[in-house]
């Protein structure tokens, strides 16, 4: 599937799920949410340099994605957001997250864009 990291074309309309990451960097756990997203079969652009509450950079990633998901990376805490939810309350907000439940968060993710049942996590 499509993933991808950095900008993304100003006319690109590919729906994606947005990951935005609150480093400078990309912190490891990233490859697993995006092993999670493409065993899904969904498209993500992961973004980096963005700081602040984790929960809210979340939430606005999921109204600038077209599948109204957004999900922060920040260490080792991994938010889940969707755009219909209030802004406080994410689908996930998970800290001291292992590789194994960030694979199940990235396709969780990527379940709820294709609005099927999620994984158990934990």
């Amino acid at each position: 599937m499509s993933g991808c990291r950095g900008e993304i074309e100003a006319d690109d309309e590919i729906p994606r799920i947005f990951i935005r990451c609150l480093s400078d960097d990309i912190p490891e756990l990233v490859q697993y949410i995006e092993h999670g997203i493409e065993e899904e079969g969904v498209s993500w652009v992961v973004q980096h340099g963005y700081d602040g509450d984790g929960v809210a950079v979340a939430h606005e990633a999921s109204y600038d994605s077209s599948l109204k998901i957004g999900v922060s990376v920040h260490d080792s805490r991994v938010v889940i957001h969707h755009k219909q939810l209030p802004s406080d309350d994410p689908l996930f907000d998970i800290d001291q997250t292992s590789p194994e439940t960030a694979r199940k968060l990235g396709s969780n993710s990527a379940r709820l864009a294709k609005k099927t049942p999620l994984k158990p996590i934990g």
